[in-house]
């Protein structure tokens, strides 16, 4: 699982603890979204961080989202 993000932005920070909290393994990938050149438009049309990456290749935006869908996961 990957977290596309800036280390700046209290959103990106916000689900970093919550993975951490539920001891599921990511990759940060630091983006800043200001940049023209960075990749975040290759996770999310919109340009925007977080995004949330998952092992299928899944794609999750929004931050209320994608803490839900971490919420939700089963992690044993």
């Amino acid at each position: 699982m990957k977290l596309v993000g800036s280390y700046t932005s209290p959103f990106v920070r916000k689900l970093s603890i919550l993975l951490l909290e539920k001891g599921i393994t990511f990759e940060f990938i630091n983006e800043l979204p200001y940049n023209a050149d960075n990749g975040v438009a290759q996770f999310n049309p919109l340009g925007k961080v977080p995004v949330l990456v998952t092992e299928e290749g899944e794609c999750w935006f929004d931050s209320p989202i994608i803490a839900e869908y971490i919420e939700l996961m089963n992690v044993a």
